[in-house]
C-alpha cells in the first residue's frame, strides 16, 4: 500500500450555485499533485474537532499542515494587534492537535507556510504579527494581479548541515514568497534551517527524533519541480518509518 497522509484543508468563502458566500473547506490542487508524484495518497482532513485527531492519526501515515489564514495569538500567549487576520480558531484548535499527536507518534509531518508557522506554535514558540517592509525581500503583499503574487520572491540561505540543505545539495536558492507574519522565538525542539536575507526564518526542522520540517514558501507552486525533492525527502520518511515497522493502527499490518 501506498502510504497515506492526513492533509489540512481551510475554510473560504467562494461562489457557489447556492450562495456567492458558500463556506467551503478547499485544498489547492498543487499540494495533492505534489503528494501524489512523490508516491503518496493525500486525505483531506477539515479541521477536525481536538477529540477525534487521535483516531484520524493512528490512520495514517504521516501529516501535511498546509497554508491558509493567520494563527490567532492567543495560541501562543499575545493579543492580537490588530494586524492578524483571515484568523480561524477552530482551524488552530484542529491543526495544533494534529501537530502535537502527530509529535507524540513521530509521524512524519511537512509545514508549508501557516503549515510551518503552527508547527513552531505547537511546540512552544511565537509568532511576529507583521513584517512586511518597504524595502527588501519581505515587500508589502501583491493584491489583485496574480502575475505578480506568482514571481514575488527571493532567496534564501539554507543552513551547511542542515537535512533541508542535503536535500537540494546546495546551501542558497530563490523561493517563491507571500506572507505577512513570520516565526520570532523558536520553540525549543526545533532549529533554524533556513533564513531570508533580511533574517526572516523560511525553514524549520526538528532537532530530535522526529522526522519533522517546515518551510515558509510555497514549494507545491514551483513551476520548475525543483521543489519535488521536499515531497520526495517527506516520503522517504514514511517509508524509514514503515520499514521499521510503525505502520499505522489503522493498517493491515497495523490490525494483524
Amino acid at each position: 500500500m501506498k502510504p497515506l497522509v492526513a492533509v489540512t484543508a481551510w475554510k473560504r468563502a467562494l461562489p457557489t450555485f447556492w450562495d456567492p458566500h458558500t463556506l467551503l473547506f478547499t485544498l489547492d490542487e498543487h499540494y495533492i499533485e505534489a503528494l501524489r508524484r512523490a508516491g503518496v495518497v493525500p486525505l483531506l482532513v477539515a479541521q477536525p474537532d481536538p477529540e477525534d485527531v487521535d483516531g484520524i492519526l493512528d490512520a495514517v501515515d504521516g501529516l501535511v499542515l498546509t497554508g491558509g489564514g493567520d494563527i490567532e495569538p492567543v495560541a501562543y500567549g499575545a493579543q492580537n494587534d490588530g494586524l492578524s487576520r483571515d484568523t480561524d480558531p477552530r482551524a488552530d484548535a484542529a491543526e495544533l492537535a494534529l501537530a502535537r499527536g502527530a509529535r507524540e507518534r513521530r509521524l512524519p509531518t511537512l509545514g508549508i507556510c501557516r503549515g510551518m508557522q503552527l508547527l513552531n506554535v505547537a511546540l512552544g514558540g511565537t509568532m511576529r504579527q507583521h513584517v512586511i517592509v518597504e524595502r527588501g525581500p519581505h515587500r508589502p503583499e501583491p493584491t489583485g494581479d496574480f502575475d505578480a503574487i506568482k514571481v514575488h520572491g527571493h532567496d534564501i540561505d539554507l543552513e551547511p548541515g542542515s537535512r533541508l540543505a542535503a536535500l537540494f545539495g546546495r546551501t542558497r536558492r530563490a523561493v517563491n514568497s507571500y506572507h505577512h507574519q513570520a516565526v520570532d522565538r523558536i520553540a525549543a525542539e526545533l532549529r533554524v534551517s533556513a533564513r531570508a536575507p533580511d533574517g526572516i526564518v523560511e525553514a524549520l526542522e526538528h532537532t530530535g527524533g522526529w522526522d519533522c520540517m517546515g518551510v515558509q514558501w510555497h514549494p507545491e507552486k514551483t513551476a520548475d519541480g525543483t521543489d519535488d525533492v521536499l515531497f520526495a525527502g517527506f516520503a522517504d520518511g514514511l517509508e524509514a518509518r514503515s520499514a521499521f515497522g510503525l505502520e499505522r493502527v489503522g493498517s493491515v499490518a497495523g490490525r494483524r
